[in-house]
């Protein structure tokens, strides 16, 4: 064997090459789809007050991109898609088409579900963005917003960074180190917690199943099931962090036990619950047994 042939890269038939894998492994990767990410919530927020895009949106709801349902979504959600190779370009792999796909997927299925909130949830949506961006004008239910456009240059040149609610207040998608922004099962945590001790557990009895059971799916099956837990958690007044949500979902096709296990390390580390009815030396309640087979029921 020649020193060429023994420093070629080895092709996997299931997967494409060495250089095919990593360029998977850097499109799902957190400094990849942080920024995008970003931009994807600005777009889709901006569009709560015009009836027509919002109305694109929702009907993409638990619906693939390439659904024809999709057609009006493509306008809002395809400039934040800029950094993804096109499924359709000649020589990619399947499992690199199958991780394009998954992150194609996360930015419309969260688009979808910020314009899907409930009204009162979409209106408090609307005024955090305005809160964040003080020379934004009101707009009416049936009328653009007239905010300037929240992609600002940064003072060094770098990449355009959006402001959307979540941001911090320059507009930069830069968090806190060791900070990324709260994940789905802190976000259910902090719903049940800022209840009233006496309706805590009911809620957790709500919550607890519906997550467990959201952890347990495939890519098609957390997008069929994801819709109706956000709505849920939406209507109990609690916020989302919809740029989390984005990179989670999109890293599901290739971490999902990962992801899944950070969801519910959080949930169970954070809940808070009365030490009485059915409550662990924690103050956690305990599941039932029968709970994820009864909402899998419900929600089949």
């Amino acid at each position: 064997m020649t020193a060429g042939e023994a420093t070629a890269p080895v092709e996997d038939a299931a997967d494409g090459s060495l250089r095919d894998r990593h360029r998977a492994d850097s499109l799902s990767s957190w400094a990849t789809l942080i920024g995008p990410a970003y931009r994807l919530v600005a777009a889709a927020s901006r569009t709560l007050t015009v009836p027509g895009d919002r109305a694109a949106l929702r009907r993409t709801v638990g619906k693939s991109p390439a659904d024809p349902a999709a057609a009006g979504a493509h306008r809002i959600v395809a400039p934040s898609l800029g950094f993804l190779p096109d499924p359709a370009e000649g020589g990619m792999s399947p499992g690199m088409r199958r991780q394009v796909e998954g992150i194609e997927r996360a930015f419309y299925a969260v688009a979808a579900l910020i314009a899907a909130q409930p009204r009162d949830a979409r209106d408090e949506h609307v005024a955090a963005g305005r809160a964040l961006d003080p020379t934004a004008e009101s707009a009416g239910d049936g009328e653009a917003s007239a905010a300037p456009d929240p992609v600002e240059t940064s003072p060094e040149g770098s990449d355009p960074a959006p402001s959307s609610p979540g941001a911090g207040p320059d507009g930069t998608p830069e968090q806190p180190a060791g900070s990324r922004g709260r994940n789905l099962g802190r976000c259910l945590a902090e719903a049940i917690n800022r209840r009233p001790e006496r309706e805590r557990e009911a809620l957790y009895r709500t919550f607890e199943p519906r997550l467990r059971l959201l952890c347990r799916q495939d890519v098609d099956g957390l997008h069929r099931h994801l819709p109706r837990l956000a709505r849920h958690l939406r209507s109990t007044d609690m916020d989302i962090d919809w740029v989390r949500l984005t990179v989670d979902l999109a890293q599901w096709g290739s971490s999902a036990d990962q992801v899944a296990k950070t969801w519910l390390r959080s949930f169970y580390g954070m809940v808070r619950l009365p030490r009485d009815g059915g409550a662990d030396s924690a103050g956690n309640a305990e599941p039932s047994s029968d709970s994820n087979s009864d909402v899998e029921s419900e929600l089949s």
